[in-house]
């Protein structure tokens, strides 16, 4: 296996290195034949990384797109967020309101249900029928109505019932955006999304031209228990592609999709009404973190709170931002054979990549003369006010406000006496983006107290 380890710098050498050192240590534990991932920071700089191989004596690189599958869903059920938000649909519609009769679909299903994975339907990708006839004419464009008109059976449980995946959902989503907007889903969602905020890489062939390098799938084809190169019968698989369609059938670059989990997530694409509704969950067994908004799983990594989805379909990706730091962190994998539940734990590993390092960011270990420091109010809005005691000379100190990339947002030198020590304040914050941020003390540039700030 390839061990050469290809990474676009996020501009903080430290840091990419021990993000490089980490992905590859992962691929290698995993012995995958590669993982490519993207960290989107607070000042939105992106690290990408790319370990392993594409095709036979061929390394990956960050250039490379991979099938992302079911973190497919983030976007159709943004898209059906949006048009909510321009009062085209509503969550409570139902589906007749949308969409003629078929057969087995109850037509009071909602659109909330059908988001949330609680429409009781058959999944239609289960019927033992779907993929002999997606083989039979692999270079056959599927429709998602041919698609669940051919597949459907009887529902299992009842609309409004317990959470249970589900992909006829998003086909139908996929077919609601059509008869709303007048657009195949992906048109719409190209309208509204990759053009507007220059995600290039997002593409589903087999509805429109794509040009991005992929990552070739290692798949066993003939059942000797070897995997091997499956890159022209997968990618040319136009009938399972085009079937996977809003459920699943995007490829991007791992640096797209952080780009595209951390806009979504912040609240950059739907009002915070709909970002509210997303993030309402359900329980739901069986799903990663056990909790399932509208098109959104909610994940627990190193004590974080995180949202996101994986995604499986020959290849596996994760995708995730975690509040709390401001991040998003994605994984993509070309291995066969593993899931998207493989890739939890190199998020995880990531994450704690990136705290190890905010931690030695924030922090001079040299310095041991370590000041007491008050940051208020936390969270923050356009001022801080900042009391501190110290020893130290105060004509040599300067309090700094960076981001968690290290970057100085704005200082102060102008300090007053208190009858507890000395206090000032940094002003006209309004316009920073929320996120993490650090207050620091700092003597001739060294740090000698850090207060850790949410905007």
């Amino acid at each position: 296996m390839n061990r050469n380890i290809s990474a676009q710098s996020s501009g903080y050498p430290v840091l990419d290195a021990m993000l490089s050192t980490t992905l590859d240590s992962m691929r290698t534990v995993l012995n995958a034949k590669s993982l490519n991932a993207a960290v989107q920071f607070p000042d939105t700089a992106v690290w990408a990384g790319a370990s392993g191989i594409s095709g036979a004596f061929v390394n990956a690189t960050t250039n490379d797109a991979y099938l992302i599958g079911s973190v497919t869903k983030t976007i159709t059920s943004a898209c059906i967020l949006q048009l909510v938000d321009d009062g085209v649909l509503a969550l409570d519609d139902s589906i007749h309101q949308w969409l003629d009769t078929i057969q087995y679909i109850n037509p009071d299903i909602t659109i909330r249900q059908l988001l949330r994975h609680q429409s009781g339907l058959y999944d239609v990708l289960n019927n033992p029928n779907c993929q002999p006839a997606l083989m039979a004419n692999q270079s056959l464009v599927w429709s998602a109505s041919d698609l669940v008109n051919n597949f459907i059976l009887p529902p299992p449980a009842v609309p409004g019932g317990a959470w249970s995946y589900c992909n006829t959902n998003y086909f139908l989503l996929g077919m609601i955006i059509e008869s709303a907007t007048g657009n195949p889903f992906w048109v719409e969602i190209r309208n509204r999304f990759y053009s507007n905020f220059g995600y290039s890489t997002f593409g589903i062939p087999a509805f429109e031209p794509y040009s991005q390098p992929v990552a070739h799938l290692w798949l066993d084809l003939n059942g000797d228990g070897v995997l091997d190169d499956a890159h022209n019968f997968y990618y040319n698989y136009l009938a399972l592609n085009s079937a996977a369609g809003a459920a699943g059938g995007y490829y991007a670059t791992a640096s797209d999709l952080s780009r595209w989990m951390r806009t979504y997530m912040r609240g950059d694409v739907v009002s915070q009404a709909m970002m509210n509704e997303a993030k309402t969950v359900v329980n739901a067994s069986g799903s990663q973190g056990g909790k399932y908004g509208l098109g959104l799983m909610r994940n627990t990594f190193q004590g974080l709170v995180a949202y996101g989805h994986g995604g499986d379909l020959a290849y596996a990706a994760s995708s995730w931002y975690i509040p709390d730091r401001d991040i998003s962190i994605s994984v993509l994998m070309n291995h066969n054979g593993f899931t998207s539940w493989t890739l939890l734990p190199v998020v995880s590993a990531l994450l704690k990549t990136y705290n190890n390092w905010l931690n030695i960011a924030s922090i001079n270990e040299g310095v041991t003369s370590i000041q007491k420091l008050n940051a208020y109010p936390n969270p923050f809005n356009d001022q801080i006010s900042i009391d501190f005691k110290t020893s130290i000379n105060v004509n040599d100190l300067r309090v700094v406000l960076r981001n968690t990339l290290g970057q100085e947002i704005n200082s102060t030198a102008e300090f007053h006496s208190s009858k507890n020590g000395y206090v000032c304040s940094i002003s006209n914050l309004g316009q920073l983006q929320n996120g993490y941020y650090l207050v620091q003390l700092e003597d001739h540039g060294n740090v000698v107290a850090v207060s850790r700030m949410i905007k």
